[in-house]
């Protein structure tokens, strides 16, 4: 079966030859296209069945992770309740520090922290102020799009012979618009 790259490099070749006077090649080019169409949509057909192959192998792996990381929380939690019980027992016993061959158990005093009661009595001296500052895309694209659209009006009128140039608007050098790779939707 031929590879999918080498259809499409068939189909180009033969859209570039299309452009002809004669009605027979035309005909022929026009046959030759359809069965390429065929083949295309054949192996699109395999692609997208290995796709959903590989698709059902992630929500496999999805459902492992899941389980896996349920798990680690409970083995987590497993840890944090050991830990736990033994610092109790030692506060309970009054013992600050058991020394083993293979290692030493410190109860160590946790840091003091600050509990604020009232946020609104704390003096400004005690308040960090954080301000974010980031640029509006949504109406940047909004503008960039305005100015796109103007100055192809703007260039068609010119290229019909309008002395229209003036009225072309500076596009902006610290901002630009692109377009990311496009995707296939299958329902």
């Amino acid at each position: 079966m031929t590879q999918l790259y080498a259809l499409t490099g068939q189909m180009a070749e033969l859209a570039a030859m299309a452009d002809t006077d004669d009605e027979n090649l035309k005909q022929a080019i026009q046959d030759t296209m359809d069965g390429i169409k065929g083949e295309f949509a054949e192996k699109a057909d395999s692609i997208v069945m290995l796709r959903r192959n590989i698709e059902g192998d992630i929500d496999a792996i999805e459902t492992e992770v899941a389980r896996l990381n349920e798990l680690k929380r409970i083995k987590k939690n497993t840890v944090g309740q050991i830990s736990d019980y033994l610092r109790r027992n030692m506060e309970a016993a009054d013992i600050k520090s058991i020394k083993r061959p293979l290692f030493t158990i410190t109860l160590a005093l946790a840091p003091e922290k600050v509990i604020v009661d009232n946020e609104q009595a704390v003096p400004d001296e005690f308040v960090s102020v954080n301000t974010v500052i980031a640029p509006d895309k949504k109406s940047i694209a909004a503008r960039l799009k305005e100015i796109r659209d103007h100055n192809a009006a703007v260039r068609k009128r010119m290229e019909a012979g309008e002395d229209a140039e003036h009225e072309l608007l500076l596009e902006p050098s610290w901002a630009h618009l692109e377009r990311g790779e496009s995707s296939i939707r299958i329902k």
